[in-house]
């Protein structure tokens, strides 16, 4: 007999996914209509406007079904509580991986072509962000079970909409606590507040966006403190703020969740939509576009298999009390995370240093950088794939126990 009760977790989800779905769609519909007020009006069109309102309409399209599944659940509908189990083939997974690439080689060849960038560009955008991540998800939960649609679809929106915003007051809070801190440091040291007095007061003779102002701070930009500080924040602060919060729908229906293989499908689900927030939100950058949604690919995999981890350790802590194993979780998503981005920062700074003529060590690591990020993105795949073999191997062990008969006939005289 169906309940009267309102599922109340479900109506305030439907309600955040609905909200957030309709912002998105209202930013991305501004640009969308001045493009096509440009178009008419014979003016150039800006590649950034038409791949805003492409990608963050997708986005929106995928809150609004996020959020039908929700209020599903608050009315209590039989769809909603289906499960779903994601079963896909060689065959699709080559045809997917082709169609990604395709769309970043082509894209890579048509950004540059004001002409038409600005209408091939959103096209080639959404199988270029998407489709990895898809790939990528579908072998890390292949077999495995995700839940109820309306778990699985409340995950995917929570990595989208809440989970980045927690994220982003948090790691805004710690970056404001860290400039203090420099701040602090820098007036303990009488010789640089001096050499800073002098560098700002050029500046303003010669004028802040003046060429030669750009030389002035240049060099300081690759100085060791400036890397030191850089690595500090999005080495060390960062990876451990998002490696606890990254999960976030897990966390939440840690109580609900039937098996420690379904924490981690929910966790790769949320790692994706918070690498999908990510990518969607840099792939305007027509100039790089190619090379920036290729690298972010090792990014999406890095998400991906760390909230994994995550999410199968926070339901093993909550259902058998494995509370060390939650705790070493978090170091090794927080290890692996912290080193991908060193070698990322380290990459950028290298090609600052280049970029600037400065010679040194800094400004040649860029190929040996590259070697040990790919084969740090291999280890993460292993990671993923060795741990759906490991999942997929408990969860069959009670479908090999229904099989087995309980009872047993004594045929003894």
């Amino acid at each position: 007999m169906r309940t009267s009760q309102t599922h109340l977790p479900s109506l305030l989800s439907g309600i955040l996914f609905s909200l957030s779905g309709l912002f998105l769609f209202g930013i991305g519909l501004f640009p969308g209509v001045t493009a096509l007020l440009s178009l008419f009006t014979g003016k150039s069109i800006e590649v950034q406007q038409t791949i805003i309102f492409i990608a963050f309409g997708f986005e929106a399209a995928l809150l609004f079904a996020a959020a039908f599944f929700s209020f599903q659940k608050t009315l209590q509908k039989p769809s909603a509580d289906q499960e779903t189990i994601v079963s896909v083939t060689r065959w699709q997974i080559v045809i997917l991986v082709l169609i990604a690439g395709a769309s970043i080689l082509i894209g890579n060849q048509v950004s540059g072509i004001g002409t038409v960038n600005w209408l091939v560009l959103p096209i080639l955008t959404l199988p270029a962000v998407v489709l990895p991540l898809v790939v990528i998800l579908m072998l890390g939960t292949q077999q495995l079970p995700l839940g109820t649609r309306w778990q699985s679809w409340s995950v995917l929106g929570l990595g989208m909409t809440l989970t980045p915003f927690v994220l982003l007051i948090l790691e805004a809070v710690v970056a404001i606590i860290l400039f203090f801190v420099i701040i602090a440091y820098v007036a303990t040291q009488p010789e640089l507040v001096f050499e800073l007095r002098g560098l700002s007061r050029q500046i303003m003779i010669l004028g802040p966006d003046s060429e030669a102002a750009f030389d002035l701070l240049a060099p300081l930009l690759t100085r060791p403190g400036v890397i030191l500080t850089a690595l500090t924040y999005m080495a060390i602060l960062v990876p451990a703020i998002e490696e606890l919060f990254k999960p976030l729908g897990v966390w939440l229906l840690a109580g609900r969740l039937d098996s420690t293989a379904q924490g981690f499908t929910l966790g790769a689900l949320s790692g994706a939509g918070y690498a999908l927030i990510e990518t969607i939100g840099v792939s305007t950058q027509a100039g790089e576009w190619a090379s920036l949604l290729f690298s972010r690919i090792g990014t999406g995999l890095l998400h991906i298999t760390t909230s994994a981890m995550m999410g199968a350790a926070i339901v093993l802590a909550w259902r058998e009390r494995h509370y060390m194993r939650l705790i070493g979780t978090y170091f090794l998503a927080f290890l692996l995370h912290g080193l991908w981005n060193m070698f990322a920062i380290l990459f950028t700074f290298s090609s600052l240093a280049e970029l600037l003529g400065q010679p040194g060590r800094l400004s040649t690591i860029q190929p040996t950088l590259i070697v040990i990020m790919s084969l740090l993105a291999v280890g993460l795949f292993a990671i993923l794939l060795v741990s759906n073999r490991k999942m997929r191997r408990m969860v069959s062990l009670p479908f090999i126990e229904e099989s087995t008969p309980a009872n047993t006939v004594d045929q003894s005289p």
